[in-house]
Order: C-alpha cells, then sequence, then structure tokens
C-alpha cells in the first residue's frame, strides 16, 4: 500500500518505468541497453531517478546482474500487467480501424496477369480505404530497398527478413486441345511425346527443356516456340500441338474442355506459391488485410 502510494503521489514518466521493466527482464542493463540500441548509463540513470522519487531501492546491483528488492518485484509484477494491457488496447484499436492506406505489391508478370489481377476488384470491395500499386515483373524485387509491401513469388524465399505465406503451388500440365488430338492421336505415355507437334518456351534463344513425369528431360523441338505461357496457351487452343504450361494458365481451359490434361495420374511436384512480407512484431492493417484477403481467395481460384 505504501508504495502504491507513492507512485500515485509521485509524477512519473513511462520511460522510467519501461526502464526498470526492461532492465529486469534482460537481467542486466548492458543487456536492455543493447536490446533498445542506447547505452547502459542512460538506463542506470533513469532506474536512479525512479528509486529517488519513490523513495525505495527497487533494484539490487551485483556482480551477477540485477535482482529485484521485494518493492521492486511488486512493482515489476505490477508494471508487467499494465504494459500488457496497454499493449492489448492499443491492438484492439488497431483490429478494430478500418484498414486504409497504400500497400504497394510485386508479381511475376504472367502470374500476376492470371491470377492476381483478378482478384483486386474483389480487394476494392472488401476494403475501398486501401489503395494498391501493382508492379509485374520478372525480375527480383527487393521488397525494403525498393519500398513494396507485400510480393507475389514462386518458389522459396531465402532471406530472413521476410514472411513468407503459401497459398498454392505452380505445377505444370501436358495438355492439346481436342482437335489437334482427334487429327494426331493421344500420346499415351510421356516417351510418345517425341512423335507429336510440342509447342516450347523460349528462354532467349533457347527452348526450354520439358521435365518428364519419369525424371528424362526433353527439348520440344515443334513448329512454333514462344517466350509467353499465354502465346503457347493459345496456340494450343487453336490445336498447334501439345503444351507444357502451368496449371494455373490453363486451369480455366481444362475445366470447360478446351483443352485435355495429359498423363494426369503423373503430377509433377511443383513449387510452391507464397505471399512474401516483411517480418514485423506487428503487421500494419493494410498489409495484414491484402494477405488475408488474397490468401483466402487462392484456396477457391488456384491449385492447392
Amino acid at each position: 500500500m505504501e508504495l502504491a502510494r507513492r507512485l500515485q503521489a509521485s509524477r512519473l514518466e513511462a520511460p522510467r518505468l519501461q526502464a526498470f521493466v526492461r532492465s529486469l527482464q534482460a537481467g542486466s542493463f548492458s543487456a536492455a541497453a543493447r536490446e533498445a540500441g542506447t547505452t547502459p548509463s542512460a538506463f542506470s540513470k533513469q532506474v536512479a531517478r525512479l528509486e529517488h522519487e519513490l523513495g525505495v531501492p527497487l533494484l539490487v546491483r551485483g556482480g551477477h546482474g540485477l535482482a529485484p528488492t521485494p518493492e521492486g518485484q511488486a512493482l515489476f509484477e505490477r508494471l508487467q500487467r499494465a504494459f500488457a494491457d496497454i499493449a492489448d488496447a492499443c491492438e484492439q484499436v488497431a483490429r478494430d480501424a478500418a484498414p486504409r492506406g497504400l500497400v504497394r505489391i510485386s508479381a511475376p508478370v504472367e502470374l500476376g496477369h492470371t491470377w492476381l489481377v483478378p482478384q483486386l476488384p474483389a480487394l476494392h470491395a472488401a476494403h475501398p480505404q486501401i489503395s494498391v500499386e501493382l508492379a509485374l515483373s520478372n525480375r527480383f524485387v527487393d521488397l525494403v530497398s525498393e519500398q513494396f509491401d507485400l510480393a507475389l513469388r514462386v518458389g522459396v524465399a531465402d532471406d530472413g527478413r521476410l514472411t513468407q505465406r503459401r497459398i498454392g503451388r505452380l505445377r505444370r500440365c501436358f495438355c492439346a486441345a481436342p482437335t489437334y488430338l482427334k487429327h494426331h492421336g493421344t500420346p499415351r505415355t510421356p516417351e510418345s511425346l517425341p512423335d507429336h507437334q510440342l509447342l516450347a518456351i523460349l528462354r532467349g534463344p533457347l527452348r526450354i527443356p520439358w521435365e518428364l513425369p519419369g525424371g528424362q528431360r526433353l527439348t520440344p523441338l515443334g513448329p512454333v516456340a514462344a517466350d509467353s505461357n499465354e502465346a503457347l496457351r493459345q496456340l494450343a487452343l487453336a490445336g498447334l500441338g501439345v503444351a507444357w504450361l502451368p496449371e494455373i494458365t490453363v486451369a480455366a481451359d481444362l475445366k470447360r474442355g478446351a483443352l485435355r490434361q495429359l498423363f494426369a495420374d503423373h503430377p509433377e511436384p511443383g513449387l510452391p506459391i507464397q505471399l512474401v512480407f516483411l517480418q514485423s512484431r506487428q503487421l500494419a492493417p493494410r498489409v495484414r488485410a491484402v494477405v488475408d484477403l488474397l490468401a483466402a481467395r487462392a484456396k477457391a481460384s488456384m491449385p492447392a
């Protein structure tokens, strides 16, 4: 009761209370200062002022670090609860506030066109106070230096600064139009593909080899090659040959029967499709809202 009376009567400042709590949690002024990015003497002075204002010793300084006095232990326990209540109140206010502001998103060109862009109307309807800047590029984008909030990526990010949330897998499948299969026959095994017209994807001047279900690699030598999955999709729909395309690119065509999947009993493992964003103890509500909405819509619109 005496300690509570002195707390109520004194004009205490929050930094002194925080310095006391953080020093005791860390075990020493030096450790607390390293965590806060300041000097041990700054923490020591803050705690000394607090002890002077209260008129009681709070900490025992020794060679093995800091230990609380009985009065210090009582104050420490009360302050921990109080700071936790304050943090909870602030987080609740942030959760209750409508997300607003600008979210900058980076995505690969074709995955952005195929999947991400069609999700933006739903995002706007759910969160009209969020605005989006979308940059579609196949180059690697550094979220920190280029000031992006969020990126859609294929594969696993080897960056400890980033949080990754998987929303699907990018698998390729072999497919062809019914008209092509009617005129040229349906390949029954991957080994029979060299007997067919194969539509190749280009990387620069080179045709990218196909990875067959058995582990073999095949360089497609068909009549047409292109550096765009969308171009190859249109060529396949026109019946020019067999294509090896991402499932997400041709999902609607397969569903309506405009294309037929080959070797469906041998699906490839594929690569994870991730939403990546900077690690943060408390993600900005505008970014959290976008991440949660895209992840929810991916469950219904993206291959698992």
